[in-house]
C-alpha cells in the first residue's frame, strides 16, 4: 500500500516517521529499516532527529533512490548485474571506441568533421562523454525511445539529422553483447520490473516497508516502480509540499502572458481549424489549455515551483491514500505571512493589503560591493542576531551558496582570522577535493610539467605545497630565501634550452632553471669578482649554511626535468598508473590529510582501470585525456562530513538543502550566477522534446529558492553584489531576488527600500559607526579609521615623546654622505628601527625585454667605467648575459649599442682627467668638537672626479659638495668635477677655514636630524635654490613642486615617491619654511661656488 503525507514542515513529516516507526517496529530485529532521501546531507539531519525522537538510529539504510531502484532490479528480476554495462562511464569508453569506426557513415556527418585533427583524442574522448551522458539521460526519461530503438523504430525521438543517435545506440548494445556483458539497463529492465511484479509476488524480495522522505522529485519511471512495489509492501512517502491545494497545474504569470500572447499571435496568421488543433496540440504537452491561460494562484509558487508542480502532478494519477499534515504559521511577521500565502495558494497582488511590519527583521535584503564584503556584512549581521536573540545557537544557522570554492577563501578570510569574543564557529561542506586539499592541484600541475612554461613564480608556488616542502627539506623562511636568489640568479622560465625550444623559441641558455642553479652553485665556490668561469657567471650570494638551499633546489629541478620528459606520450593505464604513483612518491610526503586527498586519486586510477576492462578499451590514453578525467573526477568529489556539525553551515545549494533552521542566509544571490543555467548540448533531444518532470539545472534552482524561503523558521537574509567595486554602478541582483522584492511590494504595499540595505564599500567606512540607519558593524579595529572621517591622518612621526639621543663624537663620513641623500630614510632606519622597503618584490616570469630606472642605470655604470678603462665591448655583454640581465638575441646587442654611442662624449671627457691617479686622502676633521673621519677616493692630480651616467641630481651635487669640503679643509686646495650626461660642473676650490665653516652648518643639521627627521629634499632644494626664489619666488615654488610631486613624463621621478618621505612629509607645504631656510644654508653655497665647464 502506498501511502502519501503532505505537509509544508519537514520537522512534522520527521515526527511522523518517528512515530510510524515507534507504534511498528519492524518484525523482524535484524532487518533494516529502509529510508530514501536524496541527498547524504538530509540522511544526516534525519540520523540525528531520529536518534533524539527514538533515543538510538540504529539498524536504519538511507539510500539513494538509484542505488536502491536498482538494488530492487538485481533482487526481483534473474542475472541482473551489481553494475549496469549501460552505466555513464562504461558507455563513455565504448563509445569512444565505437566513433572512429563509424563517423564515416552518412548519419555521422556532423560528427565527422568535429572529430578532424584529433591526435590526443581529447575530442573524441570529450564527445564519447557528452553522449554517454545524454544517454544515460535518455534511459532515466525517455525509456521508451531506448526501447523503440532497439526495435529499430528510429523516428521516436530522434530528428533528421540525429539519427545517428538510434544507429550510435544500436551499436553500442551489440558491442556491450560481444564483450559478453548483460544486456540489461534501465529501460529495458524497468518495463520487464513492472510486468514481473504484476505476474508474480516477490513479497520475500522486497523490504518489509519503505519510507521515502522529503524527496522533492522523481523520475516517471522512478514513481512508476514505487507504485509498483508499493502493490507488495507498505510505501510511506513524505513530501515537502509547500501548498495545502493541488497545485498541479498552477502556472508562472509571466510564463502564461508569454504563452498568451504566442497563442494570440498564431491564431492571427492561422485561418483553418486544423491550425487550431494544432495550437491546442503545442499548449497539451505542457498541461494547459487556452481556457486555463489566465487561471493563477500565487504567483511565486506559480514561478519558482515547476519542479514540485509537475511532482505533485505524477503523484496525483497514482493509487495512493493521501494524508495531509499542513501546519498554519500564526507568526505575523513578513517571512511568515508570504509562507502562508503559498500555503493557501492565495495571491495577495491581486488584493494587496498594505501592512506595517513594525521592527520586522525576518526577510533582509543586502546589497554589497564585492563577496569579501558580503561575508564581512554577515559576519556583523550573525553577531547582531546572537546578541539579540540569546537563545539562537550556531548550529540553528545555514549558509548557502551556488558557489562555495569562490567564497570559500573569504569565508576563511573572514570567519577564520578573529579570536577575541566575536568569534563564531563555522564549517564549509561540500568544496570541491581540488579546492580543499593544495596537494591535487599540485598534483595535476606536475602533470603538465612540461607544457607549462615553467615560470619562476610558478615553480616557487609549487614549493609552497607542505607536502612538496616536505620532501625537499623546506620551510617557509627557506622559500623567502630561495625567492631573493631566484630573482636575482635570472632565473625567469623554462627548465632549461631545450625545454624553452618546446615553445617555438630559440634555444637560449639564459634565464633558465638550469642557467640560475649554475651560478648558485658555482658562487658558492667563488666570488662573482672573477668574472665568467666557463661562461657562467657565479652567483656569490649562496654562503655559508644557506648554500644547502642551492641543493635542495636543485633537487626539486632535476626532478621536475627528468618528469617533464617522461609525460609528453600516450600510455597504457598500467603505465599512467605506475607513473602518477610514483609522481607522488617522487615529489610529496603527505601528512594524514594528503594522504585522504590522495587516496581520492588513487581511487579514481582504480575505478577508470575497472572502466576501462569493463569497455575492453585497449588503447593507450594520452596524457590530456587522463588529465581531463583526473580534473573533472576531483572537482566533482565533495565531502559533506561537516554539515550540520554543531557550527554554522556554510554550503552549496543544492537539492534537498531545505532542512530547517532557525536563519536561514543565501550569499551571492547575483544576476547570472543563480539560478545557474547549463545550455543543453546541440544534439540533445530531451530539450528539443520535452516533457513534464524533464529535469533543468534553472528550474531545480528556482525550486531550491523556494525551499530556502520556506525551511528559514524564523529569518531569511539574501546577499548578493549590488555594485561593481571599480565605479559603484549598480548590479541587479538575482531574478528570484527581484520576484521576491516585487511581490512584497505589491501584496503588502513595502517599498523595496525597506527591506533592502545598501552597504559601504569598505569595512572601515565611516557610515558603518555612525549609529545612524541601517548600517552597524562589530569590527572594532576599523574604529579609529573610521573615526578619522576623512580627515588628514596623524603624522607619522610625533615630534614629541622621543627621547633625546646624543651624537658620538666621531662621524664617519659614509654616514654623513647617507644622511644627505635621504634624512627621512637615515632616521627611520636608524633611530627607529623602521625599514619600509624591505619586501619581497614581485619575481619576473618573462625574459628581460625591458628595464626599470634603476636597472637601466646600473648596466649604464658598468658600461660607462668600461668604456673609461677601455676594455671590450664584449666584456660587459658577456658580464651581462651571465646575469641573465641583457635582452636576448640582436635586442640586447642593439640596446647596448645605443647606451654607448650615448655615453662616448662623457667618457671621452673623463679619461682625461683621470690620467694620474692619486693615493686616496684619509679625512680626520675636527669640527666643533666632532671628528669627521674617513677616506676620499677618486683623487687625480687634477682634483676630485666624480661622474655618473645621466644627469646630475640634487643628492649627488649634495654629496660631491661634502666631499669637496672635506677635501679643502684636510689642506687640499683642489676643484673637484661633476659629469654627467647633460652637463658639466666643477666646485672651485674654498679656503680651509670657509670649508669647515660649511662643514659646521652640515654637522648641526646631520646632529638636529638625528632627533627628528630633517625636512631636506635634496632634488627639490637643488630645484628650488636654482631657480632663485629671492628674484622670482614664484617660479622657484613651481620649480620645487615640480620636484617634489612629480611633473611631466620627461621629468625626474617625483621625490615623495620615496616610501619614508611618503610617509613623513606627504606635502611640501606644511614644512615650506623650515625646508627653504635648510635648502638655503646649505645648497646655495654648493651652488656658488659651482660653475660649469666646457667638454
Amino acid at each position: 500500500m502506498l501511502t502519501i503525507y503532505h505537509s509544508n514542515r519537514l520537522d512534522v513529516l520527521k515526527d511522523l516517521l518517528v512515530e510510524l516507526i515507534r507504534r511498528a517496529p519492524p518484525s523482524n530485529p535484524l532487518a533494516n529499516e529502509q529510508i530514501l532521501v536524496q541527498s547524504p546531507g538530509m540522511a544526516q539531519w534525519l540520523r540525528l532527529q531520529m536518534a533524539e525522537g527514538l533515543g538510538i538510529a540504529a539498524g536504519i539504510e538511507f539510500p539513494l533512490p538509484a542505488s536502491f531502484l536498482w538494488e530492487m532490479y538485481t533482487r526481483v528480476l534473474p542475472d541482473i548485474p551489481r553494475r549496469s554495462a549501460f552505466n555513464k562511464e562504461a558507455m563513455t569508453w565504448k563509445i569512444m571506441a565505437l566513433l572512429p569506426t563509424m563517423i564515416h557513415k552518412e548519419h555521422f556527418e556532423p560528427l565527422r568533421h568535429y572529430l578532424e585533427d584529433d591526435d590526443e583524442g581529447m575530442r573524441c574522448f570529450q564527445l564519447s562523454g557528452k553522449i554517454a551522458d545524454i544517454f544515460d539521460q535518455y534511459l532515466v526519461y525517455r525509456p521508451d525511445w531506448i526501447n523503440d530503438w532497439e526495435q529499430q523504430l528510429d523516428s521516436a525521438g530522434a530528428t533528421a539529422e540525429q539519427l545517428w543517435q538510434p544507429e550510435l545506440w544500436r551499436t553500442l548494445v551489440t558491442k556491450t553483447a560481444e564483450l559478453g556483458q548483460s544486456p540489461w539497463h534501465r529501460a529495458n529492465m524497468h518495463h520487464r520490473f513492472l510486468q514481473e511484479l504484476a505476474e508474480n509476488p516477490h513479497r520475500q524480495h522486497l523490504p518489509d516497508r519503505l519510507f521515502i522522505f522529503g524527496i522533492s522529485a522523481l523520475p516517471p519511471h522512478f514513481v512508476e516502480s514505487i507504485e509498483a512495489i508499493a502493490s507488495q509492501t507498505d510505501v510511506h512517502m513524505m513530501i515537502m509540499n509547500p501548498c495545502q491545494h493541488y497545485w498541479g497545474d498552477e502556472r508562472d504569470p509571466k510564463y502564461l502572458r508569454k504563452l498568451a500572447a504566442k497563442t494570440f499571435a498564431e491564431n492571427q496568421l492561422s485561418k483553418t481549424i486544423s491550425s487550431h488543433g494544432q495550437h491546442e496540440h503545442w499548449l497539451d504537452k505542457d498541461g494547459l489549455s487556452l481556457e486555463n491561460l489566465d487561471t493563477t494562484g500565487n504567483p511565486l509558487l506559480g514561478s519558482m515551483g515547476k519542479l514540485g508542480r509537475d511532482y505533485l502532478h505524477q503523484l496525483h494519477d497514482l493509487d495512493a491514500f493521501d494524508v495531509d499534515v499542513f501546519v498554519p504559521n500564526q507568526n505575523r511577521q513578513l517571512l511568515q505571512q508570504i509562507q502562508q500565502d503559498i500555503l493557501n495558494l492565495e495571491d495577495r497582488t491581486q488584493a494587496p493589503s498594505p501592512t506595517a511590519f513594525v521592527d520586522d527583521r525576518s526577510l533582509q535584503f543586502h546589497s554589497c560591493h564585492s563577496p569579501l564584503r558580503e561575508v564581512e556584512v554577515l559576519h556583523d549581521r550573525l553577531l547582531d542576531m546572537f546578541e539579540q536573540n540569546p537563545d539562537l545557537n550556531p548550529r540553528d544557522i545555514v549558509v548557502m551558496l551556488p558557489d562555495i570554492d569562490s567564497y570559500s577563501p573569504w569565508i576563511q578570510a573572514v570567519f577564520g582570522s578573529i579570536n577575541d569574543h566575536r568569534r563564531i564557529p563555522f564549517s564549509i561542506s561540500d568544496r570541491s577535493a581540488r579546492s580543499e586539499h593544495p596537494i591535487l592541484p599540485a598534483l595535476l600541475h606536475l602533470l603538465e610539467l612540461d607544457r607549462s612554461r615553467c615560470t619562476a613564480p610558478e615553480l616557487l608556488e609549487l614549493l609552497e605545497v607542505p607536502a612538496l616542502q616536505a620532501t625537499f627539506s623546506l620551510s617557509d623562511s627557506d622559500l623567502n630565501t630561495l625567492r631573493r636568489w631566484v630573482d636575482a640568479s635570472g632565473i625567469r622560465w623554462g627548465l632549461d634550452g631545450y625545454h624553452q625550444g618546446q615553445f617555438d623559441v630559440p634555444e637560449l641558455q639564459g634565464n633558465t632553471w638550469l642557467f640560475g642553479l649554475r651560478r648558485m652553485l658555482m658562487g658558492y665556490a667563488m666570488p662573482e669578482s672573477l668574472g665568467l668561469q666557463e661562461g657562467i657567471l657565479p652567483f656569490d650570494q649562496v654562503q655559508g649554511m644557506e648554500a644547502a638551499l642551492a641543493g635542495q633546489l636543485a633537487s626539486f629541478i632535476d626532478q621536475a626535468e627528468q618528469l617533464a620528459k617522461r609525460l609528453d606520450r600516450k600510455r597504457s593505464m598500467e603505465e599512467w598508473t605506475l607513473l602518477i604513483n610514483d609522481l607522488i612518491g617522487s615529489f610529496f610526503t603527505p601528512d594524514e590529510e594528503d594522504e585522504y586527498a590522495l587516496k581520492i586519486v588513487r581511487d579514481a586510477l582504480e575505478q577508470l582501470h575497472e572502466q576501462l576492462i569493463d569497455a575492453d578499451h585497449q588503447q593507450p590514453l594520452s596524457r590530456a585525456i587522463m588529465l581531463s578525467y583526473l580534473t573533472e573526477r576531483l572537482n566533482s568529489e565533495r565531502s559533506s562530513q561537516k554539515f550540520l556539525a554543531g557550527q554554522i553551515n556554510f554550503c552549496t545549494l543544492m537539492p534537498m538543502r531545505s532542512i530547517p533552521f532557525k536563519v536561514v542566509c543565501l550569499l551571492g544571490m547575483n544576476d547570472g550566477a543563480y539560478p545557474r543555467s547549463i545550455p543543453p548540448a546541440g544534439f540533445d533531444l530531451i530539450a528539443k522534446h520535452s516533457r513534464r518532470g524533464d529535469r533543468s539545472r534553472r528550474v531545480d534552482d528556482r525550486y531550491l529558492f523556494l525551499e530556502a524561503l520556506l525551511s528559514s523558521q524564523n529569518l531569511l537574509y539574501i546577499s548578493y553584489v549590488g555594485h561593481r567595486i571599480q565605479d559603484n554602478s549598480e548590479r541587479i541582483p538575482s531574478v528570484l531576488v527581484s520576484e521576491l522584492l516585487d511581490y512584497c511590494q505589491q501584496g503588502f504595499g513595502i517599498n523595496p527600500a525597506q527591506l533592502l540595505t545598501e552597504h559601504t564599500l569598505q569595512a572601515y567606512s565611516p557610515g558603518q559607526f555612525d549609529d545612524q540607519g541601517k548600517l552597524f558593524s562589530y569590527a572594532h579595529e576599523w574604529l579609529p579609521a573610521a573615526a578619522r572621517q576623512g580627515s588628514e591622518p596623524p603624522p607619522f612621526y610625533q615630534k614629541t615623546g622621543l627621547p633625546e639621543q646624543e651624537v658620538p663624537p666621531e662621524i664617519e663620513l659614509p654616514e654623513l654622505l647617507r644622511f644627505y641623500k635621504n634624512p627621512c630614510k637615515h632616521f627611520c632606519n636608524r633611530r627607529l628601527k623602521v625599514y619600509f622597503d624591505n619586501h619581497d618584490p614581485a619575481i619576473e616570469e618573462t625574459e628581460p625585454f625591458d628595464y626599470d630606472t634603476l636597472e637601466s642605470y646600473l648596466i649604464q655604470e658598468e658600461l660607462l667605467r668600461s668604456m673609461i678603462l677601455e676594455e671590450s665591448p664584449q666584456t660587459v655583454e658577456e658580464q651581462l648575459k651571465g646575469r641573465g640581465h641583457l635582452f636576448h638575441g640582436a635586442f640586447g646587442q642593439l640596446w647596448l649599442d645605443e647606451q654607448r654611442a650615448n655615453l662616448n662624449k662623457l667618457a671621452n671627457t673623463v679619461k682625461p682627467l683621470i690620467s694620474n691617479p692619486q693615493d686616496d686622502l684619509q679625512v680626520n676633521l675636527s669640527i666643533n668638537g666632532y671628528q669627521i673621519t674617513g677616506w676620499l677616493k677618486s683623487r687625480y692630480e687634477s682634483g676630485m672626479v666624480r661622474y655618473r651616467p645621466t644627469g646630475m641630481k640634487g643628492k649627488d651635487i649634495i654629496n660631491s659638495w661634502i666631499e669637496h669640503l672635506c677635501n679643502c679643509a684636510s689642506g687640499y686646495q683642489q676643484s673637484t668635477a661633476l659629469l654627467g650626461t647633460k652637463e658639466y660642473f666643477m666646485f672651485n676650490p674654498v679656503t680651509t677655514k670657509e670649508a669647515k665653516g660649511w662643514l659646521e652648518r652640515l654637522l648641526y643639521y646631520f646632529i638636529t636630524g638625528q632627533n627628528a627627521p630633517l625636512p631636506w629634499f635634496p632634488q627639490t632644494a637643488y630645484s628650488w635654490v636654482k631657480a632663485d626664489p629671492l628674484t622670482n619666488r614664484d617660479k622657484a615654488m613651481k620649480a620645487a613642486l615640480i620636484s617634489f610631486n612629480g611633473g611631466f613624463k620627461d621629468q625626474p621621478r617625483a621625490e615623495k615617491s620615496d616610501p619614508y618621505i611618503a610617509r613623513i612629509y606627504p606635502e611640501l607645504e606644511p614644512v615650506m619654511t623650515e625646508f627653504d631656510t635648510i635648502a638655503t644654508e646649505l645648497m646655495t653655497p654648493a651652488l656658488a661656488a659651482m660653475e660649469s665647464i666646457k667638454s
